[in-house]
C-alpha cells in the first residue's frame, strides 16, 4: 500500500503527463484554411432600355452602368472596369470601379451615324458585357435634291416625281420632317406638304397649266430649301 507521500507524487506525474499529451495534441492539429476570395465571373448591363436611346453626336441623358459579380451572382466592390466606345462613340472617362453594390458606370456619347452604337465594359479580356443604345437623327439641317429637276413638260400634263432628301448635320437621313412645297408660277402640285419617309424622302408632283410657262417650285423643311425649275410648252 502506497503512502501518503507517495500516493501525491503519483497524482503529480498523472496530471503532467495529461497537460503534456493535451498540448502535443494541440500541435498536431492542421491550421484552418481562410475561405478563398471570390473571383469575377460575369459583368452584366443594368442600363434601362429607354435611357440608350439618344440623337447622333449627343450625351445620354443618364449614365450607362453595369454590375460585376461573382459565380453566385453577388455583387462584387472595387473591380476595375474598362469601358470602350464603339461605333464613333466616346466616354469621358475609360475606367471606372464597381462600388459597394458592384455598380460601374460610364458617361457615353454617342457617335454621329444613325443606327446602333456599342460600348464594351470588360473586366478581363473574356469577361466583358456590350451596352447598345440607338442613335436617331438629328433636326434637318439640309434639303438635297434628289430628281425631278429640269423636266420638259406638254401643257396640261403631270411631271415625274420631284423628290428631296432631308439630312442632319451629320448627312443622317431624317424621317418624319415636314417638307413645305411652293409653287410660284401657276400649275398644280399634288399637295401641299408632305413627310418625309424613312430614308428621308419627300416628294410631290405638278400639273402643267394649258399654257407654255415656267414653274418654279420650292421645296422647304427648317431653314433650308431647294428649287426645281419645270417647263412646259
Amino acid at each position: 500500500m502506497l503512502s501518503t507521500g507517495s500516493r501525491m507524487t503519483v497524482r503529480a506525474a498523472l496530471f503532467a503527463w495529461t497537460v503534456t499529451s493535451s498540448l502535443t495534441g494541440c500541435k498536431d492539429e492542421a491550421p484552418v484554411a481562410p475561405a478563398p476570395s471570390p473571383v469575377v465571373a460575369h459583368i452584366v448591363n443594368t442600363t434601362p432600355a429607354a435611357q440608350l436611346i439618344g440623337t447622333v453626336g449627343t450625351t445620354l441623358s443618364s449614365a450607362v452602368s453595369v454590375q460585376v459579380q461573382d459565380a453566385n451572382g453577388k455583387p462584387m466592390s472595387g473591380v476595375p472596369v474598362t469601358w470602350t466606345a464603339l461605333d464613333g462613340g466616346t466616354v469621358i472617362t475609360t475606367t471606372a470601379t464597381s462600388d459597394a453594390q458592384g455598380n460601374a458606370t460610364a458617361t457615353w456619347t454617342l457617335g454621329t451615324v444613325a443606327g446602333v452604337d456599342s460600348l464594351q465594359a470588360a473586366v478581363a479580356p473574356d469577361i466583358w458585357t456590350e451596352v447598345v443604345a440607338t442613335a436617331q437623327a438629328g433636326s434637318v439641317a439640309q434639303l438635297i435634291e434628289i430628281s425631278g429637276d429640269q423636266q420638259q413638260l406638254p401643257e396640261g400634263a403631270t411631271s415625274k416625281p420631284l423628290v428631296v432628301q432631308a439630312e442632319d448635320q451629320y448627312g443622317n437621313a431624317v424621317m418624319g420632317a415636314t417638307v413645305t412645297w411652293l409653287d410660284e408660277n401657276g400649275g398644280a402640285l399634288s399637295g401641299s406638304t408632305t413627310v418625309t419617309d424613312a430614308n428621308g424622302l419627300a416628294q410631290v408632283t405638278l400639273t402643267t397649266d394649258t399654257t407654255p410657262e415656267q414653274y418654279v417650285i420650292i421645296a422647304q423643311a427648317a431653314a433650308t430649301s431647294v428649287a426645281f425649275v419645270e417647263v412646259s410648252n
